[in-house]
């Protein structure tokens, strides 16, 4: 991979990361609102019978991808910034 392209595909990550950091916090006020609109919404905060309720599991399974592609996204944006750094193209 030339310096051209690590560099580009470093930007291209963290705005991805960025993205999904956003993705998180949207999805954490969905779980929230599917949490709170269920009609006996008086659950005690994370207890598992909520997830009974398809609208609060829906919900909080889409928050846990958004966790896992900003996992993904993290972990390979640190091994590039390790190669660049080993260019001498970071600090």
């Amino acid at each position: 991979m030339s310096n051209e392209d690590l560099m580009a595909r470093i930007h291209l990550l963290a705005e991805q990361v960025d993205y999904a950091l956003a993705e998180i916090v949207l999805r954490r006020a969905a779980y929230q609102r599917a949490w709170e609109d269920e009609p006996d919404w008086q659950w005690t905060s994370g207890g598992v019978e909520a997830l009974r309720h398809p609208p609060v599991a829906e919900a909080l399974a889409l928050q846990l991808g958004a966790v896992e592609r900003l996992r993904l996204w993290a972990q390979e944006m640190h091994w590039l910034q390790e190669q660049a750094r080993l260019r001498g193209l970071l600090r």
